[in-house]
């Protein structure tokens, strides 16, 4: 992290973190649709014995999916917040050495030498760097700076085996001309969830409140870092990816990505 300057985007805030880890499903439109997806598209067989890189793993959701998905699979998680890791740690425990959890800040190339890092893994034997047959990423991507995601895509394409792929479940920027009918809509998304897991009803006017609150602690710059799917689609070329396309779509939300040729 820079001196004076977040570049955890607010997750380094362990109320932020708590309020994610339980509302999650709730505010994110169609979550438990979006993370099966993801894991039905890694494309290997359920028995295949994989290392798969998790970056931005934040509490362990996506990881222990994965670990459920294919038993004979390692995951090895990247998180820079200090509370967040601690919820990973708890949740990814009963897998033992199945699940890797390094400390990392992917704001610069540095994360990269956190793969063998010691100091905090769940395991005791040390973390080979790369290379990953899987590299997948949920909600933490769009926190960096498009000339860091940039630099970030190249960095896992290095860390790729030769046809292994990359599935990045993100938010995108919304078109302009649609800016209020996706916010609608996605408020509503909101409260069918929260109908639908909860029993209740909030006004949008509540849940915009929120909203606004989540992204205060986000920081300034939360807003102008996302970045439109077609950059990143192209982005994702330009560091080698093949196959390069966007595998499912609602609203400002997409997971993308590519696979490393053979």
């Amino acid at each position: 992290m820079v001196a004076g300057h977040d570049t955890l985007g607010g997750w380094g805030d362990a109320r932020k973190v708590a309020y994610f880890l339980e509302n999650s499903e709730i505010i994110i439109p169609r979550r438990e649709e979006q993370l099966k997806l993801l894991v039905e598209l890694i494309p290997y067989s359920p028995n295949a014995s994989l290392s798969v890189l998790d970056l931005g793993a934040g509490f362990g959701s996506l990881t222990e999916r994965i670990l459920k998905h294919f038993p004979s699979a390692t995951v090895t998680c990247v998180d820079g917040s200090e509370p967040m890791i601690a919820h990973a740690t708890e949740r990814l425990l009963k897998y033992g050495s199945r699940a890797r959890i390094r400390k990392a800040d992917l704001s610069d190339s540095s994360w990269i030498g956190a793969l063998q890092d010691r100091a905090r893994p769940i395991d005791v034997e040390s973390t080979p760097n790369g290379p990953f047959n899987v590299a997948v990423s949920a909600i933490a991507i769009h926190h960096l700076t498009d000339r860091r995601k940039q630099e970030l895509y190249r960095e896992i394409f290095d860390l790729l085996a030769r046809g292994g792929i990359f599935l990045n479940n993100d938010v995108v920027s919304t078109p302009p001309a649609l800016k209020e009918q996706f916010e609608r809509l996605n408020l509503l998304a909101i409260q069918e969830q929260e109908r639908s897991k909860r029993g209740m009803s909030r006004s949008r006017q509540e849940i915009e409140a929120e909203i606004r609150e989540q992204r205060r602690l986000a920081g300034g710059e939360h807003e102008s870092r996302i970045a439109s799917l077609t950059d990143q689609l192209h982005w994702l070329s330009q560091a080698g990816f093949r196959s390069v396309d966007c595998y499912w779509r609602y609203l400002d939300l997409a997971i993308f990505g590519g696979i490393k040729e053979q």
